[in-house]
């Protein structure tokens, strides 16, 4: 199990610094690469201590679903869910829906 682990992570940096290599027209990404682990280990220290913070409460809460009741009692999602619900009546009010599709059919073609 081990090896596939170290093996998938390998194959994936490989495809990230030839991605890189690509969008960058360079050969030496390697202070980038360097650069994203960093940032990549610090993010993943930080959501630790964060975890070990907030104590077994946080593990409990992950296991519950969340309910909608509570999307709508959390004030900090409930801007965000306007938002997206008012973008979905906006685009059907808009007719951009029919055009897309009518668009995406025809493409094909």
């Amino acid at each position: 199990m081990c090896v596939c682990v170290c093996v998938c992570v390998f194959v994936a940096l490989c495809v990230a610094r030839a991605a890189l290599q690509f969008y960058r027209r360079t050969d030496d990404v390697s202070n980038d690469m360097e650069e994203m682990d960093t940032e990549c280990q610090q993010q993943q220290q930080q959501q630790q201590q964060d975890s070990a913070a907030a104590g077994d409460t946080d593990k409990s809460m992950a296991d519950k679903p969340f309910t909608l009741a509570q999307l709508l009692r959390s004030a900090g999602l409930r801007r965000p869910l306007f938002v997206a619900c008012m973008l979905q009546v906006i685009q059907q009010f808009s007719g951009i829906n029919a055009v897309r599709l009518y668009v995406s059919s025809h493409s094909t073609l």
